[in-house]
């Protein structure tokens, strides 16, 4: 997760999602469009949010540095940005796990689909993404 180095809780060694309820999420798109990013937001209480356009990752690292109330999920095992002014915390106590609820779309039969989890399932193993723990990560719930 990212923040401004001026956030409130840039200090912190790690924080738990639940800790970014005063924080506002930034999102590249309006929530309501991302499902994932909805999810967490409604999971963990995080009421504020504000939305933008992903013009790339300097865009939001420079919107992130000089918006110390937002945050931003960026997967965790990426290399943390160098860039004064931001600061990267890793989520605990549960991890978000970003990337399997991205691609989890039962009933997709989009032709390149098995080639694209093929590839994600090959670097799941090498990056060791495939060891959830229910009682450390998250993923959102599948609506009922």
């Amino acid at each position: 997760m990212l923040l401004s180095a001026d956030h409130p809780l840039a200090d912190a060694e790690q924080l738990r999602p639940a800790d970014l309820r005063d924080s506002t999420l930034w999102t590249p798109a309006p929530l309501h469009r991302l499902d994932f990013l909805h999810r967490f937001a409604d999971r963990f209480g995080i009421q504020r949010h504000t939305a933008g356009t992903n013009l790339g990752l300097d865009q939001v690292l420079a919107y992130i540095a000089d918006h110390p109330e937002c945050f931003y999920l960026l997967p965790a095992d990426g290399p943390p940005p160098a860039v004064p002014g931001v600061r990267s915390v890793p989520l605990v106590e549960p991890t978000p796990l970003y990337a399997w609820s991205l691609l989890w779309r039962p009933g997709s039969t989009h032709p390149a689909l098995p080639a694209l989890v093929h590839a994600f399932t090959q670097e799941a193993r090498r990056r060791r993404w495939l060891e959830y723990d229910r009682h450390r990560d998250w993923l959102p719930v599948e609506p009922t």
